[in-house]
């Protein structure tokens, strides 16, 4: 546990409060550059170091190799999880394979106090949609395709964690070089997409058999006797609460297949939201590369490649601070990208994604009832691995549109049905790692625990829910019933243990990236003009504007603000 510091989060969000209240101080601070970057690295440093520092003194290791199968069988069947090690190891601190935690694991009979899952699952079915007050749907589907990069446990052994534990843009690139060289066309460093430039290259060919040149894709694979794309299309046949529900039939699955594109993830076409902000991304890798040709006539293919994916790499870092953690976090002044500073605190290690980092980003209630894209709805069972739309209507439209819907409110009772199993898995993978309760997280983040479940929720009618749950005990809340279930105070997005952490876990996995070191910055890593680039871009919009390639500009801005400002 962190020692609690005289400046904690509770006395923060009072000052937060204040600068809220008094826009006028806000105002003057942003008006002076030096005055606010002070502020900025104040803010952003006292928000990591409200927690341990990494190296994280715990991980998922057990002690069994990675590739042994677990010996013991639950009375279904099934594996059964190793016991979590509540002691540390060497291996533990050091094999970045394993998953990361924050805190070890809780005693055996915190478990056994536990209700049933079923009980618990009731806590997030949509009674009706809550819509979010000033996030966008695009927000929603932001969040996925920026953290499906680094939140990748491993489906053959959920101990592990498949990511580079760094935000690399991999869901263009991969996870490796061999899959980047499959991704590529080895000419003037650019990717392979369709023959018009707009859009990823297609995984099969007209004869609909896989592209010879993408059978070595990493998840081209067999697994469990399944080919990657049965696996990924399987949730269009059906589930929600009802597992012989049949959304989508066989036949319009198929034809989906068609259209599934070459990415470098194999989640890459899970909503034509997903792949849209992926085309857009290689869209500006391709127009990055022709700027370098034309400024450096002597670099070859490599480095040509090379040096755009470290300006487009760096071009997500700046934009997930400058709009996506402001927007998230709702911060009463701007923050900023702080990038020199870091390097001298004791924080800045080697990023490793943590177990709590992997569940606290399921923000299925995030996700909207519809999309409208030029006058059709789109329900779940249209927007998700359906590229045929997002090639109709184009990346631009999709995303704007994306724009104008409003994202749900995270929280509990808001989560639509057809993601209720992944709630259940969610759950299910934290007890089997026996994660400690709400309050002994909220005390590792510098937070007073909860007193009572009145004071978590700020709510009778939950507070009575969840008193009846966890039979009147607030000391064993669960630590994802308690992160969607904490009262959250206007205008802010997220409960504040879940945007404390969120915070954390963002500023030092970005911070950290090597990309932004003092010795790596500079022209050898961008060139000149790529430099350039970086310093202009300052929002996704933008990012969007210059790569429409013939797409009509949309009629408001592709913002994560909702409502979206029309585009002048």
């Amino acid at each position: 546990m962190t020692k609690r510091r005289f400046l904690n989060n509770d006395r923060r969000r009072v000052i937060v409060g204040f600068l809220r209240l008094h826009p006028g101080i806000v105002d003057f601070i942003e008006k002076w550059p030096r005055l606010h970057a002070f502020v900025n690295r104040g803010f952003i440093n006292g928000t990591v170091d409200s927690t341990a520092a990494r190296p994280q003194a715990y991980s998922l290791w057990t002690g069994r190799p990675i590739g042994t199968p677990t010996t013991e069988k639950n009375t279904d069947g099934t594996n059964k999880p190793d016991d979590p090690v509540d002691y540390i190891t060497w291996t533990g601190l050091i094999d970045r394979r394993y998953t990361g935690r924050h805190l070890p694991p809780a005693p055996a009979s915190y478990n056994d106090r536990l209700p049933s899952l079923d009980r618990v699952l009731a806590l997030y079915k949509r009674r009706v949609f809550i819509p979010s007050h000033n996030c966008s749907a695009l927000l929603c589907f932001f969040a996925q395709w920026f953290t499906d990069s680094f939140l990748r446990k491993d489906q053959a052994d959920e101990r592990l964690n498949t990511s580079n534990h760094e935000i690399d843009l991999c869901e263009i690139y991969g996870l490796d070089a061999a899959t980047a060289r499959l991704l590529r066309t080895r000419e003037k460093g650019k990717l392979r997409t369709s023959a018009d430039g707009r859009f990823p290259d297609r995984l099969f060919g007209a004869d609909l058999q896989v592209n010879p040149h993408y059978a070595g894709l990493p998840y081209m694979e067999m697994r469990n006797g399944k080919k990657m794309e049965d696996v990924v299309l399987a949730s269009l046949g059906g589930g929600g609460e009802d597992p012989n529900k049949q959304y989508l039939v066989a036949s319009e699955i198929e034809k989906r297949r068609a259209y599934l594109y070459a990415t470098g993830l194999e989640r890459g076409n899970s909503t034509i939201l997903y792949t849209a902000i992926s085309s857009i991304f290689i869209r500006e890798h391709n127009r990055l590369c022709d700027l370098l040709a034309d400024a450096h006539p002597d670099w070859d293919d490599d480095r040509l490649f090379e040096t755009a994916r470290n300006i487009n790499i760096v071009m997500l870092l700046y934009l997930t601070i400058d709009e996506y953690i402001n927007q998230v976090g709702q911060p009463p002044m701007k923050l900023k990208l702080a990038r020199l500073f870091a390097e001298r605190k004791h924080w800045y290690r080697a990023n490793r994604i943590a177990i709590e980092f992997n569940l606290l980003y399921r923000w299925h209630s995030f996700v909207p009832e519809k999309l409208q894209v030029d006058g059709e709805t789109l329900d779940h069972t249209r927007y998700r691995f359906n590229n045929e739309v997002l090639e109709r209507y184009g990346a631009a439209a999709v995303l704007a549109a994306a724009a104008r819907e409003p994202g749900g409110q995270v929280g509990l009772h808001n989560n639509p049905d057809f993601l209720w199993q992944a709630e259940y898995a969610a759950h299910q993978f934290a007890r089997s790692q026996r994660l400690r309760s709400f309050v002994e997280y909220q005390a590792a983040f510098d937070w007073s625990p909860a007193k009572d479940f009145l004071e978590l929720t700020g709510d009778k009618e939950l507070a009575a829910e969840l008193s009846e749950l966890y039979n009147g005990e607030i000391r064993d809340v669960e630590f994802l019933v308690g992160l969607f279930a904490q009262e959250r105070t206007p205008p802010s997005v997220l409960p504040p243990l879940l945007n404390t952490m969120v915070a954390v876990d963002a500023f030092s996995q970005i911070l950290t990236n090597p990309l932004l070191a003092e010795n790596v910055y500079g022209p050898a890593a961008f060139g000149e003009g790529g430099l350039k680039v970086i310093e202009e871009t300052t929002s996704f919009h933008q990012l969007v504007m210059r790569n429409l390639m013939g797409e009509a500009p949309p009629p408001n801005r592709v913002s994560f603000a909702y409502p979206p400002t029309p585009v002048q």
